[in-house]
């Protein structure tokens, strides 16, 4: 189950969309994608691709997650 999945069971009515980790697409063996998620090192806020300053501190440290 993926993290917007879960996350949209758990907050129904929530739009999560600005905060959805990507996800690469699984490959033909059914192996599981990998999640990349950009978190704000400083805040936690979670951040799309190419975010270069957090919207919520303002802070330049933004992460890189790959999950599994």
């Amino acid at each position: 189950m993926s993290l917007s999945t879960l996350l949209s069971e758990l907050l129904p009515g929530r739009n999560t969309a600005a905060n959805t980790p990507e996800s690469a697409s699984e490959d033909g063996d059914g192996v599981p994608s990998v999640t990349v998620v950009y978190e704000c090192r400083n805040c936690g806020t979670n951040v799309s691709a190419g975010t270069n300053r957090c919207p919520a501190c303002e802070s330049e440290d933004i992460v890189t997650y790959s999950i599994e």
